[in-house]
């Protein structure tokens, strides 16, 4: 008899704002569910993290601090092969003796399919298209990477292929998260492993609880790659300690073991990208990519390599601070992977205010805490709109000017644009969209939304009716030529002119 999980319990529970529905999938990371927004009615992806039950009154307090402060950077990815964290908060049973608190995460629900799905058949993946998956599933990383996010637990169960044919990966920053609990005084809980499942490719140096950095997620890329290629796990094993033994000693199992179409110079690509020690591995996921299609399709000119910077970028297990070197490599979406990939509709220009609320009550040993922050969904995406509108802006509000028909390019409608909204659109030849304002004195501002701080897109806040930088903090004033009201920005965003014309068009100019 098959043991029923004991999270069954939660379907038709309300957890903040989502009625949960129908659990997706469980591990020890913790279960997912399909959930309803209770006042708009969209569905969403809720994965409920499992917190270490024994946790003290005053480290549970400190446990929920640290979740906020990473759920905050994992918030600020907004690119077109991230599954997006809309919203993340915690649940407390108020009354609750043991103090029992469920931190959540929020993702989109959309029409899509593990890649894990695809490959439990054994069925190997073609190497072209594995090539396509690959720079998708880099470019993710790389991105990440530069935005101060590592993975630490990258396997086929946390990508996702969309009904285009594009991937998106999800589940950033889960296991930091997981083990942020565990660190607290609690040996039964193996720090470094814990949450992880058989489909996991935890590093050695993950496995001895040692510094990690972009080498982490290469060397699990590396095992995504294998499978991909395969049908197989790298290593298969009985027990977790097996496991965990064979990632510490045993060599890679060469792809001929499973296939025989391969070229044989590949194993040498995956056994470098899992390589037990970190310094002999590939220094990017980029880095990983360029070498496999050097060898799948070396004379494909199609595809652009991923620029490899000059000298490693590194992420500390502690700060997760990337170096300076990393500036020079994949910060923003770019044209050569959205071009093998799919259409390029990135998700950065479909991001939603990122300041989340967390507001929790601890309860035990009389001890009560409420953290608030900021719960700010896009209106249109808690509406049911799986593309949500950006709140970007630019500096310098331009007076408006009604023209009585339209003129130039049409940016937005007047009807898409209540007051105290924004709505994004294309600039040529750059990344990050423009921004139109319609503030709550009935004008419309335009701004270029590239901080002028850190080169991140802001977003506009409802809540607090400014422009905000999800990177650094920088915040700008819409009202007031998007001026400086935070830094560490020192100069407005700059400003963009437009037209509001009577037939309600906003065009540029």
């Amino acid at each position: 008899m098959v043991e029923r999980s004991p999270f069954y319990s939660l379907i038709g529970a309300t957890l903040g704002n989502y009625a949960l529905e129908e659990l997706l999938e469980q591990s020890e990371a913790g279960p997912v569910f399909k959930a309803r927004n209770t006042s708009a009615g969209a569905l969403f992806r809720l994965r409920v993290l499992v917190v270490p039950p024994d946790l003290k009154p005053e480290d549970r307090i400190v446990y929920l601090g640290r979740f906020q402060k990473e759920a905050n950077k994992v918030a600020s990815l907004q690119f077109m092969y991230i599954l997006p964290l809309v919203d993340y908060a915690m649940h407390s049973a108020v009354g609750d003796p043991q103090g029992t608190s469920w931190p959540y995460l929020v993702s989109p629900y959309l029409p899509m399919k593990q890649l894990s799905t695809q490959l439990a058949r054994k069925e190997p993946i073609d190497a072209m298209l594995a090539s396509r998956y690959l720079d998708q599933i880099a470019a993710a990383l790389e991105y990440s990477h530069q935005h101060a996010v590592l993975h630490r637990n990258l396997t086929t169960d946390c990508i996702f292929i969309k009904q285009d044919g594009t991937l998106l990966v999800t589940d950033f920053g889960v296991i930091h998260m997981l083990d942020i609990g565990a660190g607290f005084k609690t040996p039964s809980i193996r720090k470094g492993v814990y949450g992880m499942n058989e489909a996991s490719a935890p590093s050695p140096e993950q496995i001895l609880g040692q510094t990690v950095d972009t080498y982490t997620d290469v060397y699990a890329l590396g095992a995504v790659l294998y499978r991909m290629l395969t049908g197989h796990r790298v290593y298969r094993g009985r027990t977790r300690e097996e496991l965990i033994q064979l990632h510490l000693l045993a060599p890679i199992p060469s792809l001929t073991q499973w296939r025989s179409d391969l070229p044989k110079a590949l194993d040498d690509v995956i056994a470098r990208a899992m390589a037990k020690e970190p310094a002999q591995r590939f220094r990017q996921p980029g880095e990983v990519a360029n070498a496999y299609h050097q060898i799948v399709a070396p004379h494909d000119t199609q595809r652009v390599p991923f620029f490899i910077a000059p000298s490693s970028t590194i992420l500390s297990g502690k700060s997760q601070a990337v170096s300076s070197s990393s500036a020079q490599g994949w910060g923003k979406p770019r044209p050569n992977v959205i071009g093998n990939a799919g259409d390029g509709r990135s998700l950065q220009s479909a991001a939603i205010s990122r300041r989340r609320a967390l507001t929790f009550i601890v309860a035990g040993g009389g001890v009560a805490a409420a953290v608030l922050a900021v719960a700010v969904f896009g209106r249109n995406y808690l509406a049911g709109n799986t593309s949500p509108a950006t709140t970007s802006l630019t500096n310098t509000p331009i007076a408006n000017v009604t023209n009585t028909s339209s003129q130039g390019n049409v940016l937005a409608h007047t009807s898409d644009l209540p007051i105290n909204s924004a709505k994004t659109f294309p600039i040529s030849g750059q990344n990050n969209p423009g921004l139109i304002v319609h503030l709550a004195d009935g004008h419309f501002v335009a701004y270029n939304s590239t901080c002028t701080h850190a080169g991140c897109a802001v977003n506009y806040s409802q809540q607090h009716k400014l422009l905000e930088c999800p990177c650094h903090g920088a915040t700008f004033d819409p009202a007031k030529n998007a001026a400086v009201v935070q830094g560490p920005a020192q100069t407005p965003l700059a400003a963009i002119k437009i037209s509001v014309n009577a037939d309600g068009t906003i065009t540029q100019g």
